[in-house]
């Protein structure tokens, strides 16, 4: 019998050695080093956090990944004591696997007309270094109402940045372009 018990704890330890996944609710706004601020002693960095998306990109929660168990109720505790709005919930690594990590490479332009063409986005988007190969036009429902949007991914941060600052509230065919960074 005590051999068993010996058995079970060793399990219990070797399977919470590895890596703790949690999803921490956010809000529209919350970025990576909001969360990295406020959960303070959980040995975090912006590689360990991934936003999770719904269909229309807009934010849902954000993935942790901690580097143990320890870590991770550190980071209980932390939200608990500071009385925050945000709740954290354990999660599997194949829910952590599944989000995409965009890194603040990737953007979305919302509200390209109907009739846009991907030569007119890539017009709209002359003079910033971006990978064409990569353009993804489509329609999703945002607020009740059908919008077309596009996804595009840049080689690096500094350059997905540098799109967003000149490009915002930018016009294709007439209409005003809205431009998010996906992190």
């Amino acid at each position: 019998m005590q051999v068993g018990c010996i058995c079970t704890s060793r399990i219990d330890i070797f399977q919470f050695s590895g890596s703790v996944y949690g999803r921490l609710s956010i809000t529209k706004h919350t970025t990576k080093s909001d969360v990295i601020n406020l959960l303070e002693g959980s040995q975090l960095s912006p590689e360990k956090l991934k936003v999770e998306y719904n269909l229309a990109y807009i934010p849902l929660s954000m993935m942790v990944e901690f580097p143990s168990l320890s870590s991770y109720n550190t980071a209980l505790k932390t939200i608990s004591r500071k009385n925050r709005l945000y709740t954290l919930q354990r999660a599997e690594k194949a829910d952590w696997e599944m989000v995409s990590p965009y890194d603040g490479k990737a953007l979305i332009l919302i509200g390209i007309p109907r009739n846009a063409l991907p030569e007119d986005v890539e017009r709209f988007l002359s003079g910033c270094q971006f990978d064409s190969s990569l353009l993804d036009m489509f329609f999703r429902t945002r607020n009740q109402a059908t919008i077309r949007m596009a996804r595009i991914h840049f080689r690096s941060q500094a350059l997905a940045m540098h799109t967003f600052i000149t490009k915002n509230r930018g016009f294709v065919l007439n209409n005003q372009i809205n431009v998010e960074v996906l992190h």
